[in-house]
C-alpha cells in the first residue's frame, strides 16, 4: 500500500472550481495508474470537502473515515496561468481543514491502515500551521519503516523562514530514499547556486536516490553511482500544467509498485531509471492536455497518440 500525506483542496482558476492539492493529486495519479493508494489528509465536512470525497471514490483511492467530515472549511487557493498555461497560486490556508491534522489523528490514521510500503509527503503541507509540525513525526511511527518519498514542490510565498525552511526540507531528505525536486525548486533551495553546483549539493544531503524534473528540459534519475537523463515530453494542445509534477509523482510511486521495486529502490539501475523517468513524463504530459488535475489511466499512457511524444 502507498500512503500519501497532505493537504487537498479547491483550486479556483478562471472562476472553475477545481478539486485539487499536491497530495491529493499525487494520490489520484497514483490510483488511476492501478497503484493501491491510501489518502491521509483532512477532510472538511462542507459541500466541497463531499466533492473530494466523491472524487476519491470514484477513482478507488482509500481514506480513513476519521480524518473526514472536520468542521473547519475546505482550503480554496486561486490559481492564475500565464501565457504557457503554467500556474502560480495564491493561499490562505489559516483555520481550514487542510492545515488541521495533529500528530495523534494521523498516527491513528496510520495505525489504521497498517499495511504502508511507501509514503510520499511535501508541499505546502510541511508549510501550514499547526497541521505541518505533525507529518513526520507521525510518519516516523508507522511500522515497518516504510520507503519514504519527499517532494517539497515549494511555493515561497508560504515560506515566512527561508533558512529555517531549508534547513528542514534538507533534514528532511536526508532521511528519505526518494527525492523529487523540480529546478525552480532547486533555485530556491540553493540561491545563487550554478544548476549543476545546486544539484550536486542536494546528492550530497540525499540519503538515497533524487529526481530532478526541468520541464521542457527534461528529467534526470541520480542513483547509485549514475545519472540517467531523459528527453522532455513534447505537448500538442496544452491546457495548462496544473497537477504535472504531481502526476509525475504518482506515475513514479505506480511504476515503483507494479514492478515490485519500492523496498528495492537503491538496486534500480540506469536502464530502470530510464524507463520510469519515461513513463511518469508521458503521464504527466498527458495531464497537461486536459484543464486542473487530470491524470491518465495505465491504459492511456500504454497508447500514448501524437499529442504526446519523446523528443
Amino acid at each position: 500500500m502507498i500512503g500519501v500525506v497532505g493537504e487537498s483542496l479547491i483550486d479556483i482558476v478562471d472562476k472553475n472550481e477545481l478539486i485539487g492539492g499536491c497530495a491529493f493529486n499525487v494520490a489520484l495519479a497514483s490510483a488511476r495508474l492501478g497503484a493501491p493508494v491510501t489518502y491521509f489528509g483532512k477532510v472538511s465536512g462542507d459541500e466541497y470537502g463531499s466533492r473530494i470525497l466523491e472524487r476519491m471514490i470514484d477513482n478507488d483511492v482509500l481514506f480513513d473515515p476519521q480524518l473526514c467530515g472536520a468542521k473547519q472549511p475546505t482550503l480554496c487557493s486561486k490559481a492564475v496561468l500565464d501565457k504557457e498555461g503554467k500556474a502560480s497560486y495564491v493561499f490562505d490556508y489559516k483555520e481550514t481543514a487542510a492545515c488541521s491534522i495533529t500528530e495523534d489523528e494521523l498516527s491513528a490514521a496510520f495505525a489504521n491502515e497498517g499495511d504502508i510500503d511507501m509514503v510520499f509527503f511535501g508541499s505546502i503541507s510541511l508549510l501550514m500551521e499547526p497541521g505541518c509540525n505533525a507529518i513526520f513525526p507521525a510518519i516516523k511511527t508507522i511500522e515497518g519503516n516504510p520507503v519514504k518519498f519527499l517532494d517539497p514542490n515549494i511555493r515561497p510565498s508560504l515560506v515566512k523562514d527561508p533558512d529555517g525552511y531549508r534547513k528542514m526540507i534538507f533534514d528532511y531528505a536526508s532521511q528519505c530514499e526518494l527525492v523529487r525536486v523540480s529546478d525552480e525548486d532547486l533555485s530556491y533551495l540553493f540561491p545563487g547556486n550554478e544548476e549543476k553546483q545546486a544539484e550536486q549539493s542536494l546528492l550530497d544531503i540525499c540519503k538515497g536516490s533524487l529526481i530532478v524534473t526541468r520541464g521542457a528540459k527534461g528529467s534526470t534519475w541520480y542513483g547509485k553511482n549514475f545519472r540517467e537523463d531523459v528527453s522532455a515530453i513534447k505537448v500538442e494542445k496544452v491546457q495548462d500544467t496544473i497537477g504535472c509534477g504531481d502526476t509525475f509523482d504518482g506515475a513514479v510511486m505506480a511504476y515503483l509498485d507494479r514492478n515490485d521495486l519500492i523496498r528495492r529502490i537503491d538496486s534500480i539501475d540506469k536502464k530502470t531509471a530510464s524507463k520510469i523517468l519515461v513513463y511518469a513524463s508521458v503521464a504527466a504530459g498527458l495531464n497537461c492536455l486536459s484543464k486542473g488535475c487530470e491524470p491518465p489511466t495505465s491504459e492511456e499512457v500504454g497508447r500514448v497518440g501524437n499529442d504526446v511524444v519523446l523528443e
